[in-house]
C-alpha cells in the first residue's frame, strides 16, 4: 500500500480550469494500464502540471509524449 507525500512539479500556472480533471483522468490511465498507486500518483501529478502551464480545459489535456518527456 502507498503511504507518503508526492509533492507536485513547479510550473508557472496560467490556468488552473482542467487540473483535477486531467489529474484523475491521468491517474486512472496509469491505475488501468498496472502502474502502482504510488507511479500513477506521480504521473498524475506530472500530467496536472502541466495542463495548468496552458489556457483552457481540453486543450490542457497533455499527449502522453509530453508526459514520458516532462521531468519527474
Amino acid at each position: 500500500s502507498f503511504t507518503g507525500i508526492i509533492t507536485a512539479p513547479v510550473v508557472e500556472a496560467v490556468d488552473s480550469t482542467a487540473a483535477g480533471d486531467v489529474f484523475n483522468g491521468a491517474l486512472l490511465k496509469a491505475l488501468a494500464d498496472g502502474a502502482t498507486l504510488d507511479q500513477a500518483s506521480r504521473f498524475a501529478c506530472r500530467a496536472a502540471a502541466i495542463s495548468v502551464t496552458r489556457m483552457g480545459a481540453q486543450s490542457s489535456a497533455p499527449y502522453q509524449h509530453e508526459l514520458e518527456s516532462f521531468p519527474s
